[in-house]
């Protein structure tokens, strides 16, 4: 059987050789769902007449196929070998550039069921870790794909050594949808599968917030319900704002490198206003805590936002409160009205696959009711459409290929929502839709996200672009344990990251302070 190897590590690697045998052991079963299996202690040896069996199916090939980051190549059987060997493993050998590290993988293309591994490293202390994710043939796509990336030793701390001088809307970022419904829930209100304090640690980096005035009129009453639409995020209580930014905070002060995105909203049944609302985020939360915040409403430097919140504001706002709200920079040419209000979402539209805002830099993907199953494939191609749009963008970077002092704007944000619902339809709802889009985008992220269309066994090249992601925002994120599109959207950054590399070669000056 053919299989696709698709590079998405930030280097060159070279596929020296691949084998193929029969396997007597190898096995793959649900409970292996995320690992490749080669048996178990408990598995019988198996008999020499075996041995002698399997040792005939031993096939070598030299290959030395280099790929560059974002390339694959599909590597077919050798002529006149059977379409299909039972348990046959392919066991491919590949060395790294920068520097020259061996790694080997075991895989079976035979296999039904996503899997994800790490490569075992034939050099000894190696400082790239790399990691395989296996997909298997799909009804649209029938060769399985393995792609090889490395995923961040630290996704608590990943932006930390990112350059400061990098636009915020350039780099792929992970976020959530109704982050913090991870409460018992109805389950058309549930979208998430964990806490936002272990959504931070694993790598996400926007949040998105709807909320709801406990007192409709009194603006000295603090408290804000968490609410997903009409509902209540939890049946065993009302939950507040609060500690979600206090566990926000938190983790800032811990990780004074990052930064996260934060769209707040007002939703819920009460009779409070937006400009009430507005009114008691600026008193009681983000006044009081002004360091904390950025309320811009441009694009900033991720330099300018460590150690920060940033604020995507979703709600209108009383004419008098710009005013009020913490200054970004005195020195700044821009309008007071530009500066204290955060980057404002209010005419973010309903329901639409694709919308360039007119006054914010905001590019957004949130088509959201899908109101029937034959729906999530459209849900899913406006997705994909989303992520390829992101991936063509190149993001002007100062001193990189802008002017330092007085830079071209950066690109908007690329918002792309993959969370959809009915409240209606049980075959709707939140999760079985996350099941559905979020592997597909993760497939596709694999497959063909940033890569030129090509023949079997060619190298098929990268398009033009940075090759990033966006923002791409899921619901039930890290559900059993797979936190691998995440993973994948962080590691999309080697695109922007690699065009700065290559600028600096140059002889230009990539280092931000």
């Amino acid at each position: 059987m053919a299989l696709a190897i698709r590079n998405l590590t930030p280097n060159h690697f070279t596929l020296k050789h691949i084998e193929r045998f029969s396997d007597p052991n190898t096995q793959q079963s649900k409970a292996r769902i995320f690992s490749f299996g080669t048996g178990t202690p408990t598995t019988p040896a198996p008999s020499i007449d075996k041995l002698n069996e399997h040792t005939k199916t031993f096939n070598r090939e030299d290959l030395n196929i280099t790929l560059s980051p974002f390339e694959s190549v599909t590597l077919n059987p050798p002529p006149g070998s059977p379409d299909s060997v039972p348990n046959q493993t392919l066991r491919l050998t590949l060395t790294t550039s920068n520097p020259e590290e061996t790694h080997r993988i075991d895989t079976n293309p035979s296999y039904t069921q996503k899997s994800s591994l790490p490569c075992t490293p034939l050099t000894p202390s190696p400082s790239t870790h790399l990691t395989a994710i296996f997909h298997p043939p799909n009804p649209t796509i029938s060769i399985p794909n393995l792609t090889l990336h490395t995923p961040s030793p630290s996704p608590q701390g990943w932006m930390t050594p990112l350059p400061s001088t990098l636009p915020l809307s350039s780099l792929s970022i992970p976020g959530t949808h109704n982050s913090p419904t991870h409460y018992r829930a109805l389950p058309s209100v549930r979208c998430q599968t964990h806490p936002i304090s272990k959504q931070l640690t694993h790598g996400i980096r926007f949040l998105d917030i709807r909320l709801q005035p406990v007192h409709a009129t009194d603006a000295s009453k603090k408290d804000l319900y968490l609410v997903h639409g009409a509902f209540p995020i939890s049946l065993t209580g009302p939950k507040y704002f609060d500690p979600i930014l206090r566990e926000c905070y938190a983790f800032l002060d811990r990780n004074p490198g990052e930064t996260v995105l934060i769209s707040l909203k007002r939703e819920g049944t009460g009779g409070a206003t937006d400009e009430h609302f507005g009114t008691i985020l600026e008193e009681h939360y983000i006044r009081p805590n002004r360091e904390k915040w950025w309320v811009g409403n441009r694009v900033p430097l991720l330099g300018e936002v460590r150690g920060k919140l940033v604020l995507v504001r979703r709600y209108e706002i009383a004419p008098s409160s710009s005013s009020s709200l913490p200054r970004i920079s005195s020195e700044s040419s821009a309008s007071s009205a530009e500066l204290d209000t955060g980057l404002n979402a209010t005419s973010w539209p309903y329901n639409h696959p694709s919308s360039l805002l007119p006054t914010t830099p905001l590019h957004i993907q949130d088509y959201c009711e899908v109101l029937a199953p034959s729906s999530i494939a459209q849900k899913l191609s406006h997705s994909i459409a989303h992520l390829s749009l992101a991936s063509s963008s190149i993001s002007p970077i100062p001193g990189i290929n802008t002017d330092a002092t007085n830079p071209v704007p950066p690109a908007p944000f690329f918002l792309n929502f993959l969370s959809g619902s009915n409240f209606w339809s049980v075959a709707c709802w939140p999760e079985k839709i996350a099941k559905i889009v979020n592997r597909g985008v993760e497939e596709w992220i694999c497959r063909a996200h940033h890569l030129e269309e090509g023949e079997e066994g060619l190298v098929r090249g990268k398009k033009e672009g940075d090759g990033g992601t966006g923002v791409v925002v899921m619901d039930c994120v890290g559900e059993g344990g797979d936190w691998d599109l995440v993973d994948l959207v962080i590691g999309m950054n080697m695109g922007v990251l690699g065009r700065m590399e290559r600028d600096a070669e140059g002889g230009r000056n990539i280092n931000g302070s």
